[in-house]
């Protein structure tokens, strides 16, 4: 047995398929069970619940997919990830094209209280959502940064010169939004602008041809520090195999 009790692994169960967005026969499909057995788990106690030996079953399937849960990646798995790459408790920090914040949530519990998160887009709306996911999190450490969009894209980080400890750019730097290498450039010139003498910033590259962005980044002043290849990182609500590059600054 595994020590706590059924009512325990059907909560946990049911939060996965809901979590997940799954309908009942989806997980009763996914378990390997008819979905009228599934529906019988949740008729009380001594009803048909599950057997000690499905107990068992149902633990060994959440602890599998507890690996790639989306709260734990954002509540443990991304910051130890973040603060194996350098970022750490007490820094300042810039999400750049943050969308609704899954990394500046990340970003966040990794630089604690002492630290600050600038979550940069130039869409209020995801902004606004971001910032209700922060105080949900009970996070206050997040500060939302609209970027007026004077120029499209936008290529100005609007923090004062040097700064910021470190930058985050997860799929942002690609063809999709800097159609030209000079408004890439131009952007980054300016984060390096922000950066202290011993800053950093962090790529999350997709959609990239990588020897391109390694040269487009190296021609603001920047060096490849280190790679990090194979790592498991969340991006467009699923996880994947990617790699990320850290540059700092040429001193």
């Amino acid at each position: 047995m595994t020590g706590k009790p059924i009512e325990y692994y059907l909560k946990e169960l049911e939060e996965y398929r809901t979590r997940e967005d799954k309908s009942r026969s989806e997980m009763a499909d996914e378990l390997g069970i008819s979905l009228e057995t599934y529906r019988n788990w949740y008729r009380g106690k001594n009803r048909n619940s599950p057997s000690s030996k499905y107990t068992k079953w149902i633990n060994n399937f959440l602890s599998t997919r507890e690996i790639i849960s989306v709260d734990k990646f954002l509540e443990k798995d991304g910051p130890d990830l973040l603060e194996r790459i350098g970022f750490e408790k007490g820094q300042s920090v810039l999400d750049f094209g943050s969308g609704r914040g899954d990394y500046s949530l990340i970003l966040a519990r990794t630089v604690g209280k002492e630290g600050k998160v600038y979550a940069i887009d130039k869409n209020r709306e995801v902004l606004g959502e971001l910032m209700g996911r922060a105080r949900g999190n009970g996070l206050r450490n997040i500060e939302a940064k609209f970027v007026p969009a004077k120029t499209e894209p936008p290529t100005e980080i609007p923090v004062p010169d040097k700064s910021i400890d470190a930058g985050w750019f997860s799929d942002i730097l690609h063809d999709g939004y800097f159609k030209k290498d000079g408004e890439k450039e131009e952007l980054l010139r300016d984060v390096y602008r922000t950066l202290k003498e011993e800053g950093f910033i962090v790529i999350h590259p997709v959609h990239m041809e990588e020897k391109k962005l390694k040269r487009v980044i190296k021609s603001t002043g920047f060096y490849l520090e280190e790679e990090y290849r194979e790592v498991v990182l969340f991006h467009g609500n699923e996880f994947h195999e990617g790699q990320i590059f850290k540059f700092e600054k040429v001193r």
